[in-house]
């Protein structure tokens, strides 16, 4: 999710003393304002779990699977991803499944800051040179916060680009499981952040217009707006629960982040729009219940014998 927010920071600092010196302990949503701009992918991490077998996680997607505004500084943390970060505090997707299957659980989190769908062919060719035990995919955010209702993704190419991207990674990564998370709804962090003047003065900045321009204003437009966001974004949800719910290795949250709200302690204190350490930690829980309650994951979360 795009955002051009560093000298915003400067300014609030100048301005309140110090924005966000240390982020609140602990999606939003989305999956997921918008991501940063683009950075490189993490090395490999290695998930604490007991030695023996070896597993390995792909994790793709934008911002909100990179730990983005959530440490004490400005940018990607990817130790504390919801989906591979190795930061006891969130106790990731990765983390879980070390200790659910005794295995010793390595990370690539081949997500970027500030990707679209667009990104998810060439995320997802890298996964499958892997053959990973598991992807995690979390991606939308950025292709509806954009400047314009017109300049977001159509559905018809979101449907088009992830279908792809799943079945590329169910053809020639056939043993993967991949977890699906939905979207967050990004007009959701309206009443639970609206009314705070930091956060106003962190969205006018820019990086979701679509959803956070005038957050206060009841206006007609403002209104058809929002509702055009939160329709398109029910859309992709919708793309991807369909091109999932054909393969027999993938696993959906049925909605579960699309429908989490967070507060405003969850939020980065950064930007309140990226999860803070405490919402990438209700990130992971859901994510995590989705996939371990799940007969198409059964298999994977076996402890060693």
């Amino acid at each position: 999710m795009r955002r051009t927010i560093g000298g915003a920071l400067v300014t609030l600092a100048a301005l309140l003393g110090c924005v966000a010196c240390t982020a609140p302990a602990g999606p939003a949503p989305a999956s997921s304002a918008a991501s940063a701009p683009v950075a490189a992918p993490s090395s490999p991490q290695a998930a604490p779990s007991p030695p023996g077998r070896s597993m390995t996680v792909a994790v793709l997607g934008d911002s909100l699977s990179r730990g983005y505004n959530a440490c004490s500084h400005f940018g990607d943390c990817p130790s504390v991803s919801w989906s591979g970060g190795t930061d006891d505090r969130v106790d990731s997707v990765a983390t879980r499944l070390g200790a659910a299957a005794g295995a010793r659980v390595t990370v690539r989190n081949l997500a970027r800051s500030g990707a679209t769908v667009s990104d998810l062919a060439r995320q997802a060719t890298e996964a499958v040179t892997l053959q990973p035990d598991l992807v995690t995919l979390l991606i939308g955010a950025n292709d509806v916060c954009r400047a314009t209702v017109a300049d977001m993704t159509s559905t018809e190419d979101y449907t088009t680009a992830v279908s792809a991207a799943l079945q590329q990674i169910a053809q020639y990564s056939p043993d993967t499981v991949v977890l699906v998370a939905s979207i967050p709804d990004v007009t959701a962090l309206l009443p639970v952040a609206a009314g705070n003047p930091t956060a106003r003065f962190l969205w006018a900045q820019g990086g979701c217009a679509t959803a956070l321009q005038d957050p206060q204003s009841t206006a007609p437009d403002a209104v058809e707006r929002r509702a055009a966001v939160s329709a398109r974004i029910r859309e992709y949800d919708a793309a991807l629960a369909g091109a999932c719910g054909v393969l027999p290795r993938c696993v959906t949250d049925g909605g579960a982040l699309h429908r989490y709200t967070p507060t405003l302690q969850q939020l980065s204190a950064f930007d309140r729009f990226h999860p803070s350490v405490a919402g990438l930690r209700e990130l992971a829980q859901l994510e995590w219940r989705a996939l371990s309650r799940s007969p198409r994951a059964a298999a994977l979360l076996e402890p060693a014998g």
